[in-house]
């Protein structure tokens, strides 16, 4: 797995997927009471080294267009990366490896050592279910939080890394991508809801952007996007086993920074037994 992993990684160009240009974190005057909550909430998990608070003349140098902040935070060691692109290279590598690919089909049942899909049953030597949320028959208490997310582009905006924009109800980002695409996003709403943007988050997220820079303006929304992330009651992910089947879920809103981490400890299991886990604490065996 991790051979097929790091030959996929070295057939990409970085710069199409792969940005490590740092972070900021900013947030609206009547909100500083927010920012600094979230700022001694990262100081206590991960200590004061890995940010810079900066004054409006430091910010200018990083982004010069974004000039009504008095105070920002910097994490330079962040990066950003282009999911779209990354699944598009994946899915070609497993095409060309040969790999049977199905999308858009329904799975009826799950069950060691066994898929059914459409009345069919299939066999394998494992089975690896990640369905999230269609996964409630192995995750009693799973549940989903609707997020929405919008596709901007934006000529007049330059900004060349992602923004944090604290907010009373949850966390604003604004990411760039190339040709002047931005991605605003995105919103918590704890109902299990894939209907179209609602007015109140569009408004939310459209007014974060402007606020956060006045070219946005004049952005045309490309698309708005609407799905529900899956979450257990204590907001960390779990790895159910038994033979033949593991089910991982609960992954929330960090699917892209958890999943090669969860895909490392998988592979440990499979290879060197439950001994050799590095987080066992996220593991449940469907015999206790």
């Amino acid at each position: 797995i991790h051979n097929h992993w790091q030959t996929i990684i070295d057939q990409l160009d970085p710069a199409l997927y792969f940005r490590k240009s740092g972070s900021l974190v900013v947030s609206h005057p009547r909100d500083k009471a927010e920012l600094l909550r979230f700022m001694a909430c990262i100081e206590k998990k991960i200590g004061a080294h890995h940010y810079q608070k900066l004054q409006p003349s430091t910010l200018q140098q990083l982004e010069p267009e974004m000039t009504k902040f008095e105070h920002a935070y910097y994490f330079p060691n962040e990066a950003h990366l282009d999911n779209q692109a990354i699944f598009t290279k994946l899915a070609d590598y497993l095409r060309q490896h040969q790999v049977a690919w199905h999308t858009h089909t329904f799975v009826d049942e799950v069950r060691p050592y066994q898929v059914r899909v459409g009345g069919t049953q299939m066999r394998f030597d494992k089975v690896f279910d990640c369905r999230g949320l269609g996964a409630k028959s192995a995750f009693g208490k799973l549940q989903g939080i609707r997020g929405e997310l919008l596709w901007l582009h934006a000529p007049d905006v330059h900004l060349h890394r992602p923004v944090r924009f604290l907010h009373p109800r949850y966390s604003l980002y604004v990411v760039p991508r190339e040709h002047n695409l931005y991605l605003v996003g995105a919103s918590e709403i704890h109902a299990e809801d894939t209907s179209p943007i609602s007015v109140r988050s569009m408004l939310e997220l459209l007014t974060a952007a402007y606020y956060l820079h006045a070219g946005f303006a004049e952005a045309r929304i490309q698309k708005t996007v609407t799905h529900c992330r899956p979450v257990l009651p204590n907001y960390l992910p779990a790895i159910r086993y038994r033979d033949g089947l593991i089910a991982i879920n609960g992954l929330y809103r960090h699917g892209f920074l958890l999943a090669p981490l969860l895909a490392a400890e998988i592979r440990r299991y499979t290879e060197q037994g439950i001994t050799a886990l590095s987080y066992p604490q996220l593991w449940r065996s469907d015999d206790d």
